[in-house]
């Protein structure tokens, strides 16, 4: 029976264990000696790893690439507060199950997607409506859109997380048209559906693990989901609609960091509609993630999360 990243221990010693590699880079010590700093995962979580020089023969490191999977024998210690893993054996394996490695929505790909295809069609404006029909008719792009995750690791990061994420911030968005009548309810949906569709390019599942394409690193979702878009655009599409529609494409992502955050600001109620539950759907699902990661351990602090700067109280 596999041991999840989630179940290990101080102490623990393991043994021929099955995961895949997120990350892998060769470092030197302070003497100078060669050794190699990992990154292992499954569908529960990730942990930092090392493979000292002396146990380099007993280790198949030649070619080994994120995505890979391998069968690791070591042992559990602590290291500046956290767990991490000191491989002693390491190989290639092909006897994985896939399930057991990379996590996919609890949910029906199938249900979700047909849910928002009726989202589609309950939209008022027609010139939204047929845009995104013109874009969802195309089977190539829908069966990887299914697929498609929300982020590499921050929230919504397996299989159909953008889906899920979509219908989240659609649902969450319902109640706020009652009180700020002023939006237009088509556009808002229509900006929530089509504010992450640049990420169906910028990432993808490679073996078992969330990869970010060349194109996702040099152009990113935003540019990337834009020039998608207006690709699709219908002739006479309205040029003022299609203005609103790109803005909050442009505007709707969190501006804390450049390299992650929007090139503009909301300046439509629409676009801080669409910012407000996309940021409420990301931030929120990052202490779900953490608590999921907390259970059976014991109460209190999780370790410090990165992405939102604080440790959460789990008790």
């Amino acid at each position: 029976m596999k041991i999840f990243v989630k179940d290990l221990k101080e102490g623990n010693s393991v043994t021929d264990e099955v995961f895949s590699i997120e990350e892998i880079q060769q470092h030197k010590t302070r003497n100078q000696n060669l050794y190699y700093r990992l990154v292992l995962q499954d569908r529960s979580g990730e942990i930092a790893a090392k493979i000292w020089q002396d146990n380099f023969d007993n280790c198949d490191i030649r070619n080994l690439n994120p995505g890979d999977v391998v069968k690791v024998s070591g042992d559990i210690s602590r290291y500046n507060g956290k767990l991490q893993f000191i491989i002693k054996k390491l190989n290639k394996t092909e006897d994985y199950d896939i399930t057991d490695l990379l996590q996919a929505s609890d949910k029906n790909l199938n249900v979700m997607y047909k849910r928002i295809q009726e989202e589609i069609t309950k939209l008022k404006n027609k010139n939204l409506k047929l845009l995104l029909n013109n874009i969802f008719k195309d089977e190539t792009f829908v069966k990887r859109y299914k697929r498609t995750p929300a982020a590499e690791k921050v929230h919504h990061d397996f299989i159909g997380g953008l889906m899920e994420h979509t219908l989240e911030m659609i649902d969450t968005a319902k109640p706020i048209f009652e009180y700020y009548k002023e939006a237009d309810r088509s556009l808002v949906i229509a900006g929530i559906i089509l504010h992450d569709i640049g990420k169906v390019y910028e990432l993808k599942v490679k073996n078992t693990s969330i990869i970010r394409t060349t194109a996702g690193k040099l152009i990113g979702h935003i540019t990337q989901g834009v020039e998608l878009v207006k690709s699709y655009l219908p002739k006479n599409f309205p040029k003022k609609l299609w203005m609103k529609l790109e803005h909050i494409i442009l505007s709707h992502q969190h501006q804390v960091q450049f390299e992650y955050g929007s090139p503009i600001k909301q300046a439509t109620i629409e676009a801080a509609i669409v910012h407000a539950v996309d940021y409420a759907s990301s931030h929120v699902r990052q202490f779900q993630k953490a608590i999921k990661l907390g259970e059976g351990q014991n109460k209190g602090f999780s370790d410090y999360q990165r992405w939102i700067e604080t440790q959460v109280y789990l008790d």
